[in-house]
């Protein structure tokens, strides 16, 4: 079972799918199609047999693990603070 949570769910989606595996959103929805996966079942440590539905939880507004966000140098200074 490979872990997908914090990929974008395109990625996640196509990961899955090549483990063998079937994405699904919560509760019978289709497979997400936006967002950040937040959390996966089962897990990423559990197995699956082959053709078993993974369900992918997703949040908006997130960018994947792998586009971190760092503040531009003159938002950074202003808000680290001398103590």
């Amino acid at each position: 079972m490979p872990d997908v949570v914090g990929l974008g769910a395109d990625d996640a989606c196509s990961i899955v799918r090549r483990a063998g595996l079937v994405p699904a959103g919560p509760e019978g929805m289709p497979a997400p199609e936006e967002g950040v996966v937040v959390a996966q079942a089962p897990i990423g440590t559990a197995g699956a047999e082959e053709g078993a539905t993974v369900v992918l939880i997703t949040q908006h507004g997130r960018r994947p693990a792998d586009d971190p966000i760092t503040p531009p140098p003159s938002e950074e200074a202003d808000t680290l603070q001398p103590a």
